[in-house]
């Protein structure tokens, strides 16, 4: 799907990754791997640490700290929004939804319309494209929320997962611009047939949890995880990876009437080092201009990642310069998502830490 939206703009980002740290080095004696071997591989993928909260803090938790912080600061009034928009694979509960839980959690108005997103690495563009509908609809203001807490899902014996997730939370506004460079064009495309390459088999109406779904196996590579763990076939997500995203860059760029090198910043999902290290190259594009540390610090964090790259990489140029951009995601579906448009003269850009235990008011309530 091809989709273009004009008078649209990204008005402000702000990242939350928990204060909780977990260290490769300190994870190597859970993988049933020598440990020079588990080095090896870390200096390929870029494995050095990353951020997992506590078990009492939830992805609301983390959209909420960081929505209250905005609040709190003077850089966003919770009357302007007109409707939140919460992106997540992890929810509080299985009814209600996650909007209606940090709607509650922050006291917003009773006219701020409140949508749930379940979606996975494309998730941020997913939203940004709901987004940019309402704001054509009419809306003024709105806050696209990505949070998971979703590191609980991989098993920490498996090395193929667990080096690789984190946990995180991304606000950002989207606004209605009277500008005609502003807006943004999107595609979309989706290979649902080999779902099974990225994919946790139990936990819902197929397979609901079981005593069964939770024996911890040991599969064929000498991993062990359950039926309740993520499973990665990481060759196969490599390959679709290589062979779908450079054409999918192309083509969005294309639509958008911009050429591939004439992009500031490709501002992609982040799933590890060494994928983006050899995507700049196949599209091909300078590693420069493809930020690929974000693993290596945070993880990924399904679709928290761009906001958190975007915080992390390039706080203060958006802040003073506007550039034009490509967002790109890829990952359970599989799906390909990607955007072109303008980003920058920010209203705020910041990339904060959640306290842990639960917080969802800023500064922490005692």
């Amino acid at each position: 799907m091809k989709s273009f939206i004009p008078s649209v703009t990204i008005q402000g980002i702000c990242a939350t990754v928990p204060a909780r740290v977990s260290r490769f080095a300190d994870e190597l004696k859970e993988f049933p791997f020598p440990e020079k071997s588990s080095i090896r591989l870390g200096k390929v993928m870029g494995f050095k640490e990353h951020r997992i909260s506590d078990p009492a803090t939830t992805p609301c938790d983390l959209a909420s700290y960081t929505l209250d912080y905005l609040f709190h600061t003077g850089k966003l009034a919770r009357e302007d929004l007109d409707a939140i928009i919460v992106v997540s694979q992890t929810a509080d509960h299985p009814i209600p939804g996650n909007s209606k839980v940090i709607h509650g959690q922050l006291g917003l108005s009773g006219d701020t319309h409140c949508v749930d997103l379940y979606e996975n690495c494309t998730g941020f563009i997913s939203g940004l494209y709901a987004a940019s509908t309402m704001i054509a609809a009419g809306a003024q203001k709105i806050a696209l929320i990505t949070a998971e807490t979703g590191a609980c899902y991989a098993n920490m014996r498996d090395r193929n997962t667990y080096p690789l997730v984190g946990d995180a939370a991304g606000v950002a506004l989207i606004c209605r611009s009277q500008s005609p460079e502003d807006g943004f064009h999107f595609v979309f495309h989706h290979d649902g047939a080999h779902r099974a390459a990225l994919l946790t088999p139990a936990g819902r109406m197929r397979m609901p949890y079981s005593a069964q779904t939770a024996e911890v196996q040991q599969d064929e590579m000498g991993n062990f995880r359950s039926l309740n763990d993520l499973y990665m076939d990481g060759t196969a997500v490599f390959q679709f990876v290589m062979n779908q995203v450079p054409p999918l860059i192309r083509e969005v760029c294309e639509y958008a009437g911009v050429a591939v090198e004439d992009i500031a910043y490709h501002l992609t999902h982040q799933p590890n080092r060494f994928m983006l290290e050899k995507l700049a190259d196949m599209i091909p594009v300078p590693r420069e201009r493809l930020f690929n540390n974000v693993v290596e610090n945070f993880g990924n964090s399904s679709s928290c990642t761009i906001p958190v790259n975007i915080a992390f990489n390039l706080k203060d140029k958006l802040l003073a310069d506007k550039f034009p951009v490509c967002l790109s995601a890829f990952g359970a579906g599989l799906s390909l998502a990607a955007a072109c448009g303008s980003l920058g003269g920010l209203d705020f850009c910041e990339l904060i830490e959640h306290p842990g235990q639960g917080a969802h008011r800023y500064p922490p309530q005692s």
